[in-house]
């Protein structure tokens, strides 16, 4: 079922069991498949990796002393995206089945893994003893979140960030509306299929009531992708912003 503009939830278990399904279908040769998609388009999904890592790595500043956290870390793509060595990385997911494949492909000293969904997030660092952070990565889950819970999901992100952080958010938004994916039977995916893409005038809302009144302020946003091969989509396109607090 496709629903225009109307504010609907969608069911978490449904979601989970679809990232088991994609679990199983990893493959060495098309890694980030598993969550980027395009199972059968290997050149596709290394030319968007590639050029989303780079992209907004190069905005991160990232070095020895970063302390980074990994919203939805899946099968640790970021990880693999980052060579700059770095004072700690951690990654969380709510799928057993991705972070079982996370901590087998990456097994860096100071690189943890932890299964979680995001409103365990305080807790679970908080029980790991890892600290804060001044770097968050939050890509590609705000979609698989109803609106209760993307803004709880930002409020302990900001309590567990340092005085001085950076966010990168990105997510592939609505262009013209707001549009819920709910029980959509996908050709491509061959399964059902769930997500909210939200309008940037919705996330920027959120961020409102979320990040920017905790000292946090917008330093760029914009679209990911310059080209249409990169960006397939008709009705959604992949977007990012950058916040720091000082």
């Amino acid at each position: 079922m496709r629903v225009n503009e109307k504010h609907v939830n969608i069911d978490y278990q449904k979601t989970k069991d679809f990232f088991k399904h994609r679990a199983e279908k990893f493959q060495e040769n098309n890694p980030y498949s598993v969550t980027m998609y395009q199972d059968n388009n290997k050149e596709l999904v290394r030319e968007r990796n590639e050029y989303e890592t780079e992209k907004l790595l190069s905005l991160l500043s990232i070095d020895k002393e970063s302390e980074i956290l990994d919203v939805a870390c899946g099968i640790g793509r970021w990880a693999d995206a980052i060579k700059t060595e770095v004072k700690k990385y951690c990654g969380i997911d709510f799928s057993d089945e991705l972070i079982r494949i996370a901590t087998e492909r990456n097994k860096r000293d100071n690189y943890y893994y932890y299964v979680g969904s995001t409103s365990q997030l305080e807790k679970i660092i908080k029980q790991k003893r890892k600290g804060k952070f001044n770097i968050v990565l939050i890509v590609g889950i705000m979609l698989y979140l109803n609106d209760n819970d993307v803004i709880e999901m930002l409020q302990q992100i900001e309590r567990c960030c340092e005085k001085e952080a950076v966010i990168c958010i990105r997510e592939p938004i609505g262009i013209e509306e707001r549009l819920t994916l709910k029980d959509y039977y996908s050709d491509e995916l061959k399964c059902d299929y769930n997500a909210i893409y939200r309008t940037r005038d919705e996330i920027k809302e959120i961020l409102k009531d979320t990040l920017l009144n905790k000292n946090f302020a917008i330093e760029t946003e914009r679209f990911l992708f310059e080209t249409d091969e990169l960006n397939n989509r008709k009705e959604t396109k992949q977007y990012y912003y950058i916040l720091k607090r000082k």
